[in-house]
């Protein structure tokens, strides 16, 4: 089967074509070279305009929100540590990670209860780091010398006091506003994940380590708020009492209602 197509000539040169280009506004056929209406004098060539111009418009509105992307992108491509920083961090973190398998005295070692115990505590200092950064402020992770040696005593199983504060993020920022907000981000996300964990613990699935997720995020946020010293809760508590009672309250709620239900 074939079919046979009357060519068709170009309304400007003459030249045929078997498939000619077919102008949108003025309906009539061109060659290739006089398809668009600039060039053939489209008695409708102003329409022609106007379609570009708009979009070129819209062009430009994807591009902006594209540029907004690459912000964001520029942004987290800033966030900078330093080999010390790393090193601080690791060494606190597995001390935390010990301290938090000591509760039940070593018995019961799994991925699922290391990465509760190592979450509670990174993304709380983390949460300091980022915000402070975002305010174009300096923040880095640093041990503390005795809050280390406190806290790896913390590891040992026979101890019933457990104390966790082998270091924190020391944050240069402008405004005491920016300090007080980058002070309560870290219990902030203790609170968030303890939450998220006790209604998935109830509401979900019942599970030992969505139990343990919301009791040490719960005792996380808790201890970083008592307003002592460098704890994040003498920040908060000179910045804003009202914001440091509320999330005490609820650090406090969190912390008894999983025993409860």
């Amino acid at each position: 089967m074939y079919y046979i197509i009357n060519s068709l000539k170009c309304k400007i040169c003459g030249i045929r074509e078997n498939l000619p280009f077919e102008c949108t506004y003025c309906k009539n056929s061109f060659c290739y070279i006089h398809r668009l209406p600039h060039n053939h004098d489209c008695i409708f060539l102003n329409l022609y305009h106007k379609k570009e111009i708009s979009h070129k418009q819209g062009f430009l509105k994807d591009n902006h929100i594209s540029l907004a992307n690459v912000k964001n992108l520029v942004y987290f491509s800033k966030l900078k540590s330093s080999h010390i920083e790393i090193l601080h961090l690791s060494l606190a973190t597995f001390l935390v990670m010990l301290v938090g398998l000591s509760l039940n005295g070593y018995r019961h070692i799994s991925w699922h209860f290391l990465v509760i115990f190592i979450s509670a505590f990174l993304v709380h200092e983390l949460a300091h780091k980022f915000l402070a950064q975002y305010y174009k402020g300096w923040a880095e992770f640093r041990l503390d010398v005795s809050g280390l040696f406190i806290t790896a005593f913390s590891a040992i199983p026979m101890n019933p006091f457990k104390f966790i504060a082998p270091g924190a993020v020391r944050v240069r920022v402008s405004t005491s506003n920016q300090f007080g907000k980058v002070a309560i981000i870290g219990p902030l996300t203790n609170l968030v994940m303890g939450f998220s964990f006790f209604i998935v613990h109830n509401f979900v699935y019942s599970s030992p380590y969505f139990y343990t997720g919301a009791t040490f995020n719960a005792w996380i946020a808790l201890f970083n708020l008592i307003p002592f010293g460098v704890l994040d809760g003498q920040k908060i508590f000179r910045w804003n009492k009202i914001y440091w009672t509320i999330m005490m309250a609820c650090s406090m709620g969190l912390f008894i209602l999983p025993s409860v239900f």
